[in-house]
């Protein structure tokens, strides 16, 4: 990984920490391939279920580190950017595990674009949340504020703070909608991992095509929904883990799902 964040597994959970309290957690670019390699690593590996993203204490991140910043010359057209339009940096929101944020402290900037691109979002008390970008000349860079985030909290919402910057609170977070639920510092860890043991305890094999409909949905109608739902339907109907879970009701028994 890298020296400022570190990845370990343990019981099946993957937790990513960013370790740069003296910059507020911001993000080098070695730091952001980091984070991206760790969720890599997580998505290859099937002991791991789930994924926490989280910060040391106190810290989730500022965003990027703007020492580092690089230039965007004139002369660069969009169509040469193909990095920034074929969802490389969405990796959290297109990997098939569950992706939890964890957060505690400040988490503006690209930091929030990855808390946005997470299935949950768990706050402390002290957790605050700002897409600054516009603040700074720009819109949110990964793209995620601008189409993941009104799903979220809805159109109104998502253009009050983006067009402000400005930072809200988790109470309020948790009120629009942005978070799930708001618990004090010291036990932010333990939620984090008990909703990531929650949500991972099912079959792998269901999990990912859930996971796919509905993150594919807000971009397809209904009918083409239900195509891809019949799809993963017949699929998950014809897998292993299909018939271990059926197997486990009728032998009352913890099912043993494989991914298969």
């Amino acid at each position: 990984m890298s020296e400022h964040v570190h990845y370990d597994v343990d019981e099946g959970v993957a937790t990513i920490t960013i370790d740069r309290p003296e910059k507020r957690n911001a993000l080098s670019y070695a730091m952001y391939d980091a984070i991206r390699d760790g969720v890599a690593r997580a998505e290859a590996d099937p002991e791991v279920r789930a994924i926490v993203l989280t910060g040391v204490p106190g810290q989730f991140s500022a965003g990027t580190d703007l020492s580092q910043l690089e230039k965007v010359e004139t002369e660069t057209r969009p169509e040469d950017r193909g990095e920034h339009s074929d969802g490389r940096h969405w990796f959290l929101w297109s990997c098939t595990k569950p992706v939890i944020a964890a957060v505690d402290g400040p988490c503006a900037g690209v930091a929030v674009e990855f808390a946005t691109q997470a299935d949950f979002r768990i706050a402390s008390t002290r957790a605050r949340f700002s897409w600054i970008f516009v603040q700074r000349g720009l819109i949110p860079d990964q793209g995620v504020g601008t189409w993941v985030l009104p799903q979220l909290i809805g159109a109104q919402w998502a253009k009050r703070l983006i067009f402000s910057g400005e930072f809200v609170d988790a109470a309020q977070a948790r009120d629009i909608g942005f978070v799930m639920d708001v618990v004090e510092p010291e036990q932010l860890p333990q939620a984090a991992r008990e909703l990531a043991l929650a949500v991972s305890s099912g079959s792998p094999f269901a999990l990912r095509r859930a996971k796919a409909l509905i993150n594919d949905g807000a971009s397809r109608t209904r009918d083409e929904h239900l195509q891809a739902h019949v799809v993963a339907l017949t699929e998950c109907e014809q897998s292993e883990d299909h018939r271990e879970g059926v197997a486990a009701f009728f032998e009352r028994r913890p099912a043993r799902f494989t991914g298969r």
